[in-house]
């Protein structure tokens, strides 16, 4: 099928590459690729994954079922996740706009962490 720009007009394409990383140094680094929302979009502390490669898990940020979070934790590991194959965010306010970033390998993500409806890929 041939792609036209009619049928897929808000569909965005987006090519990450990275060059070469300074090792030299001895110090360590986190590469991390965001993507940030505008316009009013708000996931409501929630996401979804694909961790497992059947079906997106919702993801709530700082709610696990079995374990209660301590304020001495950090916040931000605790809310990655693994993902295979996609993660996305929903709008909360009404509207029916989802963001899904598909991936091509492995990954760990998280969405929403800064309160600026984000999709982070690490």
């Amino acid at each position: 099928m041939k792609f036209s720009p009619k049928l897929f007009k808000e569909l965005v394409h987006f090519q990450v590459e990275l060059n070469s990383i300074p090792t030299g140094d001895a110090l360590s680094r986190d590469i991390t690729v965001n993507w940030k929302m505008y316009g009013g979009f708000d996931p409501n502390d929630t996401f979804f994954t694909d961790s497992n490669g059947l079906e997106m898990q919702k993801r709530a940020i700082d709610h696990y079922d079995r374990y209660q979070f301590k304020g001495r934790e950090s916040r931000i590991p605790r809310n990655f996740y693994p993902v295979n194959g996609a993660i996305a965010m929903r709008d909360a306010n009404g509207s029916s706009t989802q963001v899904t970033i598909v991936n091509d390998r492995p990954q760990g993500g998280s969405a929403d962490l800064s309160d600026q409806s984000t999709i982070e890929l690490m």
